[in-house]
């Protein structure tokens, strides 16, 4: 996508979507409004622990006692969810309402704060106050030349000593917009998040696909 552009688009099967540079967030409300409660009509909705943040769990004792989490683009909760189990005082936003809806519907008896909020007009208040926070796939899903105020955003949340996870999906050769969102990032965009006053502690890779794509789950550090 070229600046000033819009385009309509597919998004696993549910058409006439309409993506434009102008509101790079406004298709989100579109998908959920036209979705139900159980995840039919959202692609990405497992209804469960995401599996590549289940998959890093499983060999990270991650004690949120006392610590404050985001989980930014939190879609139907459950990622969310799964943090507050783990202890942590948990905030989960998404600019959809009807996602947020979906979510306090879901937990009623949550503690964690669903919030409606714009990744790109973020409350002043979360500027570096979260001791750990999840990013998954949300940069992916905003057109090309609003990726680098997302990124700056999501790494600004990020408290003093605080963690940030980053699960994207990855292509290193030339990249195609024939499909999507989410469009897949360059190993580039995640080393941007160390540009952002962070650093890389951990990454896992996995296996590329035969579409070339790999998963990238990387840890950073403020």
């Amino acid at each position: 996508m070229t600046t000033g552009k819009s385009k309509t688009i597919s998004v696993g099967g549910t058409n006439d979507l309409h993506v434009s540079e102008h509101e790079p967030l406004g298709w989100f409300e579109d998908l959920y409004a036209a979705s139900t409660a159980d995840g039919q009509g959202v692609p990405w909705a497992t209804m469960s622990t995401h599996p590549l943040f289940a998959g890093w769990l499983e060999s990270h004792a991650l004690d949120g006692r006392g610590r404050s989490a985001l989980v930014v683009g939190c879609g139907m909760g459950d990622d969310a969810i799964r943090l507050e189990e783990l202890g942590f005082d948990v905030t989960a936003f998404d600019v959809s309402d009807s996602a947020i809806n979906y979510c306090k519907a879901r937990f009623p008896d949550s503690r964690a704060r669903f919030v409606q909020a714009d990744l790109f007009q973020p409350p002043s208040e979360w500027s570096g106050k979260f001791d750990f926070v999840l990013e998954i796939y949300t940069v992916q899903a905003v057109p090309p030349v609003h990726e680098p105020t997302a990124i700056g955003n999501i790494a600004e949340f990020v408290a003093v000593s605080g963690d940030l996870l980053v699960i994207a999906e990855v292509e290193a050769g030339e990249r195609s917009f024939d499909n999507g969102p989410p469009w897949p990032l360059t190993p580039g965009h995640v080393e941007s998040f160390a540009s952002r006053g962070l650093k890389v502690v951990e990454r896992r890779v996995g296996e590329a696909g035969e579409n070339g794509r790999a998963s990238y789950t990387t840890l950073f550090r403020r």
